[in-house]
């Protein structure tokens, strides 16, 4: 297979300096001519490297020209961005009307400044046509090229359904590691896929229902125990912040995984020596003596898995050609399978070497063709490459890499190797990394933003499969991935970056030429644990740098000599110790994009930051700060301010928001009692911030009055109509404005607005899917006004999911729509809550569809038979409305919910009759005086849940229920009962037991050992339990759990705990 040339770098490297010297053409300088000189200059390179890339001969001698040529460009790059520095400094400065200047500036005498750079600008252009028409490389003449930069666009986007292929052809080998866990070592080649089917093991039902605790964590290399040791803490427990000794942690670990059955995964180890296993081991075994505890260690090397001492070693086998195409199938085409030949289908078999990754590489590169025409000549294409089969996975990886869509993609792919191994990638940090390095340009005459490109950049590499292990949030949208290691071995080999050692950063006394060399041409430093800076003043040594993150909390302060980093535009010390900013900051000029902890003090210079294009942080209630830095409304260029804490003071007031038009994204605004007149809020000008998808206004907890002004202030923020979110919490006005709720809101949630005492008119919101009302003490109805107007619209509610209706103290009455004549309510709803409404009487008939107008009271249960019940909603909370007198009629024919708890608050309600809840998997019953009719006949009940008084239940309603997997079971009646009801051992599937509270039960039955499913039973409150069944009856248990059952001696030595000295969990409080 020919070599690959590189030279990807220095097009987007000319590319971008082409764009910067016409933008500083533009400027008032005084070099005006030696500019134009030098944009000549570059565009005469660009035509010689476009010759470059077509000649491809004589490899040698072009990479060697490409280098030289990089060299040159990127000093003609430094150049320019000093320009860059330097208009930013002088509109910081006439923007505040203050000179910030200090001996880190390099332009106090203006007239020296313009010689210095027009000499640096003509030597670098002089450099430059020397290289390009005295040394060309043969056959390159420079011509001008008619191609278009490619319109991603028209580059197939697809929603990356990567993470939800799973596993094909693996399913016996994940049966047969299920079988085998205990400590198993799985070994194979990289890119076979042993990440992948753990994965699927890990999920598997039958580990999820034997073991308590999961745990994940990539090892990588080096093997470092307090490492491995604090990930697992991580995994348990995110928010502890303690020490980082072993003794600690192991701690920490033994609180955390007391009593628990882990499952312990160990991704992609290196390690080959048994000491350091051992000593991972003892460790493991000092927080957990559990027996049935497992570990499943994936690796490529059977010494890194003999070193184990395990009986089992499972290897991971090519996979069969057959599965190999239904995998390519699903990476290339999805659900839309095209017809392919049987000639070029096998030919493509062949290529896949059984390999997974291959297979999903090459499976990348067919998904992004838009047309038949242009798949069919991609896959002949791909047919008639020839990739050696010694080095397969890497030949195949760099054709993926060499056919993406742009340069500049390419670019942002190697960039990737600024980071190590199974490196989380988030997907907006990458994105903005990658603007800073100035890899993103915008094309003329756009309307898009470099954020936009940059995000539809990563979507591509993602369907190319060059990214893998995929987060999402609650929402659906991407967080972030991770690179497989072969990927990022491509990445490393083919970046500009390769010859970077990280030695030579950790050591901060090296002053040899050639590590200053490298220091300087460095533009991303990463410093963490594993890559401290001992002394700050290193840093400075990357005179170009461009990113820099700080993820060490043992750094607490940022040096005054971080202003000599004039060319950086990412610094993220958010994860770091530094809680204060030094003025020296605001010299930043060219900065972009500034990440900082919640509780950072900013210094006074802060808003001379003019190109600030991105602040984040996060404001806590607790937070000592109560304001913000002065004049935000300076940095012009912000899109992302999270936050924004409103002021009294001039420069701290809403009205510093208005000048900041390109704001995005999510914003929460706090203290909005301090805004005085309707006025003054909007000035803030939120109606015209098109890109805001997420707004929170927050007026204080405890305020000392209020002066009835919140509806005004709330009025005049009105929102852009694209907004997608909104939060409203503790406003103290009567009535909430409608005209805040705009037409595309997706999400709304009213928390704590104590005073309103009629809701907004909602029904009408065409997109809304979430709703959640929280606290809304001075609510007694809802009615018409909620639902809006119905005469035009014959659907209410028509897209929410989920309705949260929660501590409504004084809700009185839920009404029936006026006129439900052909009239639809919520008919995608799937979630519904409804709790502490302690007023509340009825539940209105607002989930069906309705023919015909219905009496709020009607006992006719038949008639519902006529009507079509909630057809989506799964999950369904009645809880703690003592006031309730009925269920809703429309609940027995619910035949839809999977999860439901309702509770008999008021004490003289019926369950409902499950006949027709076939789906239900969990059920919570609260203070029934019987369990339901049907729930015999639901064969996927799998947790039930009981609380009441159960003298006289009919417990023959439990069979058969050969699903059940969870029962808990909690008395509250005066008259207990007094022995456990004998139908609970024809639970065949149940493997966990709580019995809570049976204050007349002395002894357990025999018969518990009839159960051989139960792993877990925890007794609770029993104050007359004294004796426990034999060893033998609870010879399958591997948790015992009791708490405060006084009676039952369970001392070491003792005849009870004797019962039990099998079990490997016992817990006795």
């Amino acid at each position: 297979m020919t070599e690959f040339l590189w030279t990807f770098a220095v097009q987007e490297l000319l590319k971008k300096t082409v764009k910067l010297a016409a933008e500083q053409i533009g400027l008032a300088w005084g070099f005006k001519k030696e500019l134009s000189k030098l944009k000549d200059s570059l565009l005469m390179a660009q035509a010689i490297l476009r010759d470059v890339n077509r000649v491809k001969a004589d490899l040698d001698s072009l990479k060697l020209w490409v280098k030289k040529l990089e060299d040159i460009i990127f000093e003609a790059d430094i150049l320019l961005d000093d320009l860059a520095y330097e208009d930013g400094r002088r509109r910081a400065e006439s923007g505040n009307g203050v000179m910030v200047r200090s001996f880190f500036s390099f332009s106090k005498n203006p007239l020296a400044f313009r010689l210095k750079m027009a000499n640096k600008i003509t030597n670098v252009a002089k450099k430059l046509d020397e290289l390009v028409f005295i040394k060309t490389p043969p056959r390159c003449v420079g011509t001008t090229s008619n191609e278009a930069e490619i319109d991603l666009n028209q580059v197939r986007e697809t929603d990356s359904f990567l993470d939800e292929i799973g596993i094909i052809g693996r399913e016996t080998e994940v049966s047969y590691i299920v079988d085998k866990l205990v400590v198993l070592p799985i070994v194979g080649t990289g890119g076979l896929g042993k990440t992948t089917l753990v994965k699927e093991v890990f999920h598997h039902d039958m580990v999820r229902k034997n073991f308590d605790i999961f745990i994940w964590v990539c090892v990588s290399h080096p093997f470092k125990i307090n490492k491995i040791l604090r990930a697992i803490r991580g995994s348990l427990n995110p928010t502890f912040g303690g020490s980082d000794e072993r003794e600690v942690i192991l701690q920490e670990l033994q609180k955390l995984l007391s009593g628990k059955m882990y499952f312990l995964v160990l991704d992609d180890v290196w390690n080959e020596e048994s000491i350091l296993w051992n000593e991972l081991q003892a460790c493991l075994l000092k927080i957990n003596q559990n027996k049935g505890n497992a570990i499943v260690v994936t690796n490529r090397s059977d010494k890194v898995a003999e070193i184990m001492e395990t009986n089992d070693i499972h290897h991971l086998s090519q996979l069969p050609d057959d599965h190999c195409w239904s995998l390519f199938q699903k990476c290339a085409f999805g659900s839309n399978l095209p017809i392919i030949p049987d000639v070029i289908r096998g030919q493509l078999v062949k290529k896949f070497g059984g390999i997974p990754l291959v297979v999903k590489v090459l499976g990348g590169m067919v998904n992004s063709c838009k047309k038949d025409e242009g798949l069919q000549l991609t896959l002949e294409n791909l047919v008639r490459i020839a990739l050696p089969k010694e080095d397969l996975i890497l030949s195949t990886i760099k054709l993926s890499i060499d056919r993406l869509p742009s340069s500049s993609l390419k670019q942002c792919f190697a960039y990737c190797s600024n980071f190590p191994p199974d490196f989380f990638f988030r997907k907006k940090e990458l994105v903005l990394m990658w603007i800073a390095q100035g890899f993103i340009q915008l094309p003329n005459g756009s309307n898009v933003t470099m954020e936009d490109i940059g995000a539809r950049y990563f979507d591509i590499l993602l369907s190319h499969s060059l990214f893998q292990d995929i987060v999402k949030d609650n929402r659906g949208k991407m967080i972030g991935c991770k690179m497989h290691d072969h990927i990022h071995e491509v990445a490393c080999a083919i970046s500009n970056d390769q010859s970077l050692r990280r030695h030579l950063i950790m050591d901060g006394k090296s002053v040899g030429d050639e590590v200053l060399l490298i220091c300087q041409r460095r533009r991303t430093v990463c410093c963490s644990e594993s890559l401290p800076f001992d002394n700050q003043d290193t840093i400075t040594n990357f005179i170009y740098l461009r990113v820099l993150i700080i993820r060490y909390r043992l750094i607490t302060e940022l040096s005054d000599t971080i202003a000599q980093l004039k060319h950086l535009k990412y610094l993220d010390i958010s994860n770091s110790g530094i809680s204060e900013l030094p003025k020296s900051i605001g010299l930043l000029y060219n900065l972009q994009i500034l990440k900082l902890r919640w509780d950072i003090k900013l210094p006074t210079t802060f808003t001379t930051l003019v190109n600030l294009r991105h602040l984040e942080f996060d404001f806590d209630y607790n937070n000592q700060i109560k304001e913000m830095s002065k004049h935000l409304s300076r940095m012009t260029q912000l899109q992302t301010l999270p936050d924004f804490i409103i002021g009294y003071d001039h420069g701290r007031k809403i009205e510093e928001l208005g000048p900041l038009k390109d704001l995005k994204g999510k914003l929460s605004l706090f203290f909005l009692e301090r805004v005085k007149s309707k006025q003054e809020a909007m000035a803030a000008n939120l109606v015209e911030k098109e890109n805001m998808s997420e707004l929170n206004f927050a007026w204080s907890i405890e305020r000392e009055e209020c002066n009835g002004g919140d509806l005004n202030v709330l009025e005049a923020l009105q929102p852009h109509k694209n907004l997608r979110s909104l939060s409203i919490s503790y406003f103290a006005g009567q009535l909430l404005p409608n005209g805040v709720f705009v037409e595309n809101l997706v999400e709304i949630q009213l928390w704590r607005c104590e005073r309103c005492e009629t809701l907004p008119m909602l029904g009408q919101l065409s997109k809304l899917k979430v709703l959640q009302m929280h606290s809304l003490s001075g609510v007694k109805s809802i009615g018409d006004e909620f639902y809006g107007n119905y005469c035009e619209s014959r659907t209410l509610f028509p897209k929410l999911k989920r309705l949260y209706v929660w501590k409504m103290d004084n809700l009185e009455q839920w009404k029936e729509i006026a006129a439900l004549s052909n009239c639809t309510t919520f008919p995608h709803l799937e979630n519904l809550t409804i709790g502490v409404c302690l007023k509340l009487t009825s539940i209105p008939n607002i989930l069906v569809t309705h023919s015909q107008k219905l009496e709020v009271d009607t006992g006719n249960a038949g008639l519902y038979s006529n009507l079509q019940s909630p057809p989506q909603l799964q999950s369904l909370s009645i809880s703690c409305c003592k006031c309730l007198i009925k269920l809703p009629n429309w609940l027995e024919f619910c035949s839809s919910l999977e999860d439901l708890w309702i509770d008999n608050s008021r004490d003289d309600i019926s369950p409902p009759n499950l006949q027709n809840m076939q789906n239900l998997s969990s059920l919570g019953l609260e203070n029934f005086h019987n369990l339901p009719e049907g729930l015999d006949g639901i064969h996927n009940l799998k947790k039930l849940v009981v609380k009441g008084p159960m003298e006289g239940y009919d417990w023959s309603r439990f069979i058969p229920s050969n699903s059940l997997e969870v029962l808990e079971l909690h008395e509250t009646g005066t008259n207990s009962l007094t022995q456990i009801p004998r139908q609970l051992e024809h639970l065949t599937a149940l493997r966990s037991l709580i019995i809570e509270s049976f204050n007349d039960v002395e002894s357990l039955p025999e018969w518990l050992g009839n159960i051989t499913s139960l792993k877990t039973l925890k007794l609770s409150q029993c104050r007359n339990l004294n004796s426990l069944p034999s060893k033998e009856a609870m010879s399958n248990l591997t948790n015992l759990a009791v708490v405060r059952c006084s009676q039952l001696k369970m001392d070491e030595g003792g005849v009870e705990r004797e019962k039990v000295s099998h079990v490997p969990y016992v817990w006795v409080e």
